[in-house]
């Protein structure tokens, strides 16, 4: 089965096995059944770059009573398989502040746990009460932000690990001003980021020191518009790789090698990736700085 068609980026090659999780008792079982084999999980494949070739593990989908939000006067809580664009939604709804910093960013609640999704200055795990994964045993965990010690789009939290569910703290706001600030927000990121092709965002984390932005540094060492195959750096945001049509994974990937070598070779700077990528050798994933498959840290 292609994971292709599971992907944001709609590119990616076979993976041996594609099971849904309906429920925990359900992911429970299919953790048991694994019997200590390596596997993945997948949300909505809003940050994730596959390879052509695909993966040698089984994927694991959340979906059914994981795809779930509820809100009260204190808190949301949501399942692990509902969408960030869900989870804003009904906070913006609720009159509840603290939220367009998330607004136009895809994915499902249980992705943007593990990556902490959000903006430069703000992450999700600024909002969670707590969280639940399972563990490779089925265990169930209850951890805080403190136990996860999250970071800038990482969380200390085993790979192995699957993020279940999370509840966040909300504080009531007005209401008219919450809807001004969403729509702006909004507004700015579909005037100057690219949501009418494929892609997955932000390819790069925004390293320290004096630059605007990864998409500088890109920018700087003439990448900006640069295309392999239909795979292309846009020219809206040079932080962006879009899929003009039919980009295979190799292209995607060359793009970011390319960039990252003149950008250490003229600047001095090592660039990270923001996204994830799944299926590449430890030299490929090595040449754009990603962790290697052989870690923890680099286990997907």
């Amino acid at each position: 089965m292609r994971l292709a068609d599971h992907a944001r980026y709609r590119i990616g090659g076979p993976t041996p096995g594609l099971g849904h999780a309906l429920d925990r008792a359900e992911l429970a079982g299919a953790l048991a059944g694994l019997a200590g084999a390596p596997y993945r999980v997948l949300g909505r494949g809003a940050n994730l770059l596959i390879s052509d070739l695909g993966v040698s593990e089984r994927v694991l989908v959340l979906a059914g009573e994981f795809d779930f939000l509820r809100a009260e006067a204190e808190h949301i809580e949501a399942g692990a398989g509902a969408g960030l664009p869900a989870l804003v939604g009904e906070a913006r709804r609720g009159g509840f502040s603290g939220w367009s910093f998330l607004e136009a960013v895809p994915g499902s609640v249980g992705g943007g746990l593990r990556m902490n999704a959000g903006s430069a200055e703000t992450g999700l795990w600024d909002r969670v009460e707590w969280a639940e994964v399972m563990t490779p045993g089925g265990e169930t965990i209850r951890m805080t932000a403190v136990e996860a010690r999250p970071s800038y789009r990482a969380v200390g939290v085993p790979e192995s690990s699957i993020f279940v569910g999370a509840r966040f703290a909300v504080t009531p706001g007005d209401a008219v001003a919450i809807e001004r600030e969403h729509f702006d927000r909004r507004r700015t990121k579909v005037e100057t980021q690219v949501y009418d092709l494929p892609s997955c965002g932000s390819i790069w984390k925004n390293p320290d020191g004096p630059w605007a932005g990864a998409w500088q540094l890109v920018d700087e060492v003439g990448m900006r518009g640069a295309r392999r195959g239909d795979a292309q750096i846009t020219e809206r945001h040079a932080n962006f790789i879009a899929n003009l049509g039919a980009a295979k994974a190799g292209d995607v990937w060359w793009l970011m090698a390319e960039t990252r070598r003149r950008v250490r070779e003229q600047t001095g700077v090592l660039l990270s990736p923001e996204i994830r990528l799944w299926g590449f050798t430890d030299e490929e994933l090595a040449a754009v700085g990603a962790p290697t498959e052989t870690t923890e840290e680099g286990r997907r």
